[in-house]
């Protein structure tokens, strides 16, 4: 299914950490991850970032699927300070909570670009706005902000003991929420312009107990060279899924997507080996995506799909797509189109 929305990658960590959290032997993570575009084998690789529209479907898929219907709280009072990798020992070896914060707004992209923070100090109160990236789906932000409160609930605790936070929430009432975060956040106002969270600024200079100069120093230059490597590359699985994604139909024999990756085939092979995926298996991820596209967002007949992907017959088209999603084209509609009228009629029923 060709990804609409903004790109806007996330960390895989924080995926791979939510399936942990929600997968059970009735729901294991491959039925979370159903209709995504996410190889399992690459979730906890520390360099790898998934898609908005993987990160939604895994979301549907999940209210869908465990009836969780606040995933980021439960994901952010489960995250440590370790769980956000050089970004978090940061945070956690600055001299305080505005430096922390500090931190976090300047290195946030290694963590997510599906929201921006900003630390307004203009007023009484310091505020952390929270801007989502313009085309997110509401499910999606709902996610990330929901995660950042438990996050914040959980290290503020931690690290100062009460940070008096107050949160400023774009969206409607949601009762249940509060009940959901701890005390430190029970002063919730929904229906805001925007969303933010309010700190006292005395409460922003109480000194860390970890505060080390040194290994501050260390994280924040391991910081800048993630965040330098993020603008230029992604794992090479993504690059070539993309290539063999794109709108334009380039060539997808392994020679040619080597070319336009400056390599040979045999280096392409022997860096996808040390991810942990085949070029074949992406060739494969690539016409399945296509198929999607072409069943959901152009509603061709599953015949019209086969030839439209260049199989012989739909008995092909069939077997191949089976084997790879574990139901039948048609079974896969049926399946979407279900689970899109429960999600309508759950949010109907919600507001």
């Amino acid at each position: 299914m060709h990804e609409t929305g903004p790109q806007a990658p996330t960390a895989a960590r924080y995926i791979h950490s939510l399936c942990q959290l929600l997968a059970t032997a009735d729901v294991p993570i491959e039925d979370l991850l159903s209709g995504t575009d996410v190889q399992p084998q690459l979730l906890d690789a520390p360099d790898h970032y998934v898609s908005h529209y993987s990160l939604d479907r895994v979301l549907h898929n999940v209210e869908q699927r465990t009836g969780e219907l606040y995933p980021g709280v439960r994901l952010g009072h489960h995250l440590n300070i370790s769980a956000h990798g050089s970004a978090g020992y940061a945070g956690l070896t600055a001299p305080n909570a505005r430096q922390a914060i500090d931190i976090a707004v300047r290195f946030f992209p290694l963590i997510t670009q599906l929201v921006t923070l900003n630390l307004d100090n203009t007023g009484k109160h310091a505020r952390l706005v929270i801007t989502p990236t313009p085309g997110i789906s509401e499910r999606t932000e709902r996610f990330v902000i929901h995660t950042l409160l438990g996050s914040f609930d959980v290290m503020g605790r931690f690290l100062v003991g009460q940070l008096g936070l107050r949160a400023s929430l774009a969206f409607p009432r949601q009762e249940e929420l509060s009940a959901r975060l701890g005390p430190s956040l029970r002063d919730i106002a929904f229906d805001q312009p925007q969303h933010s969270l309010s700190l006292p600024p005395d409460r922003l200079e109480i000194p860390f107990a970890l505060a080390d100069r040194t290994a501050h120093a260390q994280a924040v230059a391991e910081c800048e060279e993630e965040l330098k490597q993020l603008k230029h590359r992604g794992s090479l699985a993504e690059q070539v899924l993309a290539l063999l994604t794109a709108p334009a139909r380039l060539p997808r024999d392994q020679e040619s997507v080597a070319a336009q990756l400056g390599m040979s085939s045999r280096t392409l092979h022997r860096r996808l080996q040390r991810e942990g995926v085949s070029y074949r298996a992406l060739l494969l991820d690539a016409r399945i995506t296509d198929a999607k596209h072409c069943l959901l967002r152009e509603r061709l007949s599953v015949t019209e799909t086969a030839y439209r992907l260049g199989y012989d017959d739909s008995a092909n088209f069939t077997r191949a797509f089976r084997q790879a999603t574990g139901m039948t084209p048609t079974g896969f509609v049926k399946m979407a189109s279900a689970s899109d009228q429960a999600i309508s009629s759950r949010t109907s029923d919600r507001n």
